[in-house]
């Protein structure tokens, strides 16, 4: 058998194109999903770290995500408030 000489050592192997191509976001968390039970929060420390999260997708939301992602921020800044009010 001759070195080099099979069908996988082929230089022009792979997808030529893009399609059917998954993306990953390499090195990135994937965005959290939309479907936080705010009122189930309830340590201070957990609503913080929530906020945080969502503020930091807030800024890199799409336009149409931008709607859905400033209501949970909302929520969570007023859930927030609420329990910091009922822990002092």
């Amino acid at each position: 058998m001759a070195a080099g000489g099979g069908r996988f050592n082929s230089l022009s192997r792979g997808a030529k194109t893009g399609q059917g191509v998954n993306v990953l976001r390499e090195g990135l968390a994937p965005s959290p999903s939309l479907e936080v039970y705010v009122p189930a929060i309830d340590s201070l420390e957990e609503i913080c770290n929530w906020l945080g999260t969502f503020r930091e997708r807030l800024r890199e939301a799409r336009s149409e995500e931008r709607d859905g992602v400033v209501a949970v921020v909302q929520q969570l800044e007023a859930r927030f408030l609420t329990r910091r009010a009922e822990l002092s």
